[in-house]
């Protein structure tokens, strides 16, 4: 695969996911996005190759996992849908699985999950499936695994994401409301170039989770 680095964004084709591939330089890295449908770019240079993949079924995306330099998980659902059968087991906690069963027959891949800092009271349950990730990618990994602990994650072309983080950035600054800084609103952009960091071997301050 070359001397550039291999990044699989696993979930790449999300609003998260796309982020962080356009933050990454083709120069540098040969980019693989898998989703569970067909995505057809709008990159008329094709940097990205997109698979659609059933994690549920073996197939060629073992391989690109195990040749990955580094897998990204930027898969999960903020709310479930019981009436589309759409919960955190099923859509955060077992694909991980997936990829980590995978992986841990893989030499020297790297796995970088999207997890969050905190959450309110009502995403008790989201937080729950992060930590359960996290804590077997750690059994199963060891160092090999790492983690980012955004908040919400804005940006303006989602104005239901932008708006409730511009009032939240504000409202942490007033006294006595400080302890709103657990949320930790982060722009996509931003957010992108602090995972570009930790790809490189650099320091994140979105490594550590803080409250």
């Amino acid at each position: 695969m070359g001397d550039k680095k291999v990044v699989v964004v696993v979930g790449g084709t999300g609003f998260v996911g796309q982020g962080i591939l356009a933050a990454l330089s083709a120069e540098n890295f040969e980019l693989h996005s898998f989703s569970r449908h067909q995505f057809n770019s709008q990159d008329p240079e094709n940097h990205i190759v997109y698979h659609a993949v059933n994690l549920n079924h073996p197939g060629e995306w073992q391989d690109i996992l195990k040749k990955a330099d580094w897998v990204i998980d930027a898969v999960g659902i903020l709310f479930p849908n019981p009436f589309k059968n759409v919960n955190y087991k099923n859509s955060s906690v077992e694909p991980a699985q997936k990829l980590l069963n995978v992986l841990t027959t893989a030499d020297k891949t790297k796995f970088l999950f999207v997890s969050a800092n905190a959450t309110p009271f009502f995403l008790n349950a989201y937080l729950k499936a992060k930590l359960t990730v996290e804590n077997t990618a750690k059994t199963l990994l060891g160092e090999r695994a790492y983690n980012v602990f955004p908040g919400i994650v804005y940006d303006k072309s989602r104005m239901y994401s932008y708006i409730p983080a511009i009032i939240l950035k504000f409202v942490q600054s007033i006294p006595g409301l400080r302890f709103l800084k657990r949320y930790r609103p982060v722009s996509r952009e931003y957010f992108s170039k602090e995972v570009t960091h930790i790809i490189l071997g650099h320091l994140s301050e979105l490594s550590q989770r803080k409250y």
